[in-house]
């Protein structure tokens, strides 16, 4: 097992700075810009329920309407760190733009990715990408470490209707905050508790998510992938 396996595998997280170059860092800023300039909510479906508005966005599921961000989730720099974190058969699970609105950004609650799949599935990698520097002051993720092979499950998480969110964790713990600069890839299994605070800055605090599963992860109810189910580095979809 090469070091980052291991690593990744004892604490449930690695960080990997300067993941991006120049050109990709601007094509997500770019895509993120250009979809925080449509409607908070335009009746198409785009509008997470767990957002909460200009505090908390999630702009998903749009990667085929740009053919750079498409040529991104399936690319060289995805396959490097799928591969570095151990993951057989990367497949694209899930995509969204997290924005967090200046001086009124929304924390987010202790959660296990996993916890809104809705159906027992195998762990995936989300793969957490920082827009903007990520600091305390603006929502930079905090991370409970998990030795994955030790917990290798779901803990139970409660609906919260004030907050509009699951929340999986009600201990002392603070958790380790990942402050980092803008290009920096922070990839986590779905089984990692992880937080965020309130953005109290000017500025808004800009991220992408992508999460990838080894192979696709069907719906049982349907027999059809839950979301995307496109092989990193050939772009075919299940």
């Amino acid at each position: 097992m090469s070091d980052t396996i291991e690593t990744f595998r004892n604490q449930g997280f690695v960080l990997f700075e300067n993941a991006l170059d120049a050109t990709e860092l601007a094509t997500l800023r770019s895509v993120c810009d250009a979809l925080l300039d449509e409607p908070v909510d335009d009746g198409g479906g785009k509008t997470h329920r767990i957002g909460l508005g200009e505090k908390r966005r999630f702009l998903r599921h749009r990667h085929e309407d740009f053919a750079d961000l498409a040529a991104f989730v399936l690319g060289d720099t995805i396959a490097r760190i799928t591969a570095a974190c151990g993951l057989d058969d990367p497949m694209l699970f899930n995509e969204q733009f997290v924005v967090k609105g200046a001086a009124k950004g929304a924390s987010f609650a202790w959660h296990q990715d996993g916890a809104y799949v809705g159906f027992d599935h195998k762990p995936y990698l989300t793969i957490w990408i920082a827009l903007d520097d990520a600091t305390i002051d603006n929502g930079c993720v905090f991370i409970l470490p998990r030795n994955l092979d030790s917990h290798p499950d779901l803990d139970v998480h409660e609906w919260q209707d004030e907050s509009n969110e699951l929340n999986g964790y009600f201990g002392n713990e603070t958790g380790v905050p990942v402050t980092c600069k803008a290009g920096t890839i922070v990839a986590f299994s779905s089984l990692t508790l992880h937080r965020s605070g309130e953005n109290v800055t000017d500025k808004p605090r800009r991220a992408y998510v992508t999460q990838y599963s080894s192979g696709p992860i069907n719906d049982p109810a349907t027999g059809q992938p839950k979301r995307f189910a496109k092989r990193v580095g050939v772009g075919s979809t299940i």
